[in-house]
């Protein structure tokens, strides 16, 4: 039975990914840093901490103080992103689960400060009754360790939980959790490289609470 519907953050509940990247870039714009559409396609999930990590053995970057490249980098990404609405179709699915008793739940590779602060951008912070981030948890997606702090903070059973990703590893993460799994397409992913999700889909449009609950 579903219980709980799982929102990744980034590309899912709002369309931030290039807005991090580019915020990435110019922080890093000294280093002579760039990141390609390929590179942020293979690293669209992993977190901010181990991306500095893997920057350092891969770019050569100096050691940056994660709160403060989060905070510099936050200051770029909300300039670009001051005018993103939550998008019509995925309020009507949180509206939907709302109505029909399904527990929502938040949960991202970001760091805590930036997800509650996009929450509020969107105005949507009240749909949900547990958020998890990078702060809570040690192992980051693709290991499940994130989405079964959901569903443990929710209080159901994680065949009980779906997940809604836009992210391989993110799928790979849910499935790691054993969870049923929503790919969305975006630019950086498309439906072939999401068919391990249990449901692909390009837009909200395409997605409800009787479409889900049929995988149950």
């Amino acid at each position: 039975m579903l219980k709980a519907i799982i929102f990744d953050m980034d590309g899912v509940l709002i369309d931030s990914i290039g807005p991090i990247w580019e915020s990435f870039s110019r922080v890093l714009k000294d280093e002579g840093v760039h990141f390609s559409d390929d590179y942020i396609k293979k690293n669209l999930a992993r977190s901010l901490r181990d991306n500095l990590q893997a920057w350092k053995t891969e770019f050569g970057i100096k050691d940056y103080d994660l709160m403060e490249f989060s905070k510099k980098a936050g200051e770029i990404q909300f300039e670009l992103m001051k005018k993103e609405k939550i998008n019509t179709d995925l309020l009507n699915l949180l509206q939907e689960s709302k109505k029909n008793n399904i527990a929502c739940a938040v949960a991202t590779s970001s760091l805590r400060w930036r997800a509650e602060k996009i929450l509020d951008l969107l105005n949507i912070k009240d749909f949900f009754q547990t958020l998890v981030t990078a702060d809570d948890i040690k192992n980051h997606k693709p290991a499940p360790d994130t989405f079964l702090a959901a569903a443990n903070n929710l209080g159901v059973k994680t065949e009980e939980c779906i997940v809604i990703e836009d992210a391989g590893n993110g799928i790979e993460a849910a499935k790691n959790a054993n969870m049923k799994t929503v790919g969305l397409i975006t630019k950086y992913h498309s439906a072939d490289e999401l068919k391990h999700a249990d449901i692909v889909i390009k837009d909200f449009s395409e997605l409800n609470i009787e479409k889900i609950k049929k995988l149950f």
